[in-house]
């Protein structure tokens, strides 16, 4: 029997449509035998007076507050495997997500994420509006930790060589600026970034002895 894993699935979502993507990113890490999967959201920096005046934005804000806890350092650690999402801010990632990466320093000298899988997700207003972009600046911080990339090659994505959404980077929802629901393509995408997240997260788990081996070799890297 293999050892099960536990999935991180960590976002920051300002308009809600992030956390919608995170879903579907969680559904299909979840369909993986023996994966565990957790939801969790990077803590707001935005002053609740700012949402003062923002009826719609701070009824988001307080469902996505009921609705997600907020995440620690050692949910980041004891995770085998992480998916991180994001809106677009300006052709990179949130500040509320950077803020909470910038915390991982003394992980980082101790070697805690090293060879851990990490995929990313974002959603965007608009179309060419920077999401890949952003998916490529969040994986920056991520492979200086020491962790292990994992995206969609294209064939996966669409079953023919004209694939219709998503990304090779990762998982990418193009919400516009109203209250668009999430294409099923794009839903398909995401369940794909989970599948692969959990199941290369598996495999660098695995406890046979030859996988046991190579994670050794690995170290010493």
């Amino acid at each position: 029997m293999s050892k099960k894993v536990k999935i991180l699935v960590l976002f920051y979502s300002f308009s809600g449509n992030t956390a919608k993507l995170a879903k579907y990113v969680a559904e299909g890490a979840a369909s993986v035998e023996n994966s565990d999967v957790l939801i969790r959201q990077a803590p707001e920096l935005l002053l609740p007076e700012f949402f003062a005046d923002k009826p719609e934005l701070k009824k988001m804000r307080d469902a996505l507050d009921a609705e997600y806890p907020i995440a620690t350092i050692d949910d980041l650690l004891t995770a085998d495997g992480v998916a991180f999402g994001t809106p677009v801010h300006f052709g990179s990632f949130a500040s509320q997500l950077k803020q909470f990466i910038d915390q991982l320093t003394p992980a980082w000298l101790q070697g805690k994420l090293v060879n851990k899988p990490a995929s990313v997700f974002c959603s965007g207003g608009s179309q060419h509006g920077g999401d890949e972009t952003t998916l490529a600046s969040l994986m920056t911080p991520l492979i200086t930790l020491g962790m292990i990339p994992v995206g969609i090659p294209y064939p996966i994505q669409g079953e023919s060589p004209d694939f219709d959404a998503g990304s090779p980077y990762g998982a990418i929802f193009v919400a516009g600026h109203g209250g668009r629901e999430i294409p099923e393509a794009d839903k398909k995408v995401a369940r794909i970034l989970g599948v692969r997240l959990a199941t290369m997260t598996k495999l660098l788990n695995c406890d046979c002895a030859s996988c046991t081996t190579c994670r050794e070799q690995m170290k010493k890297l």
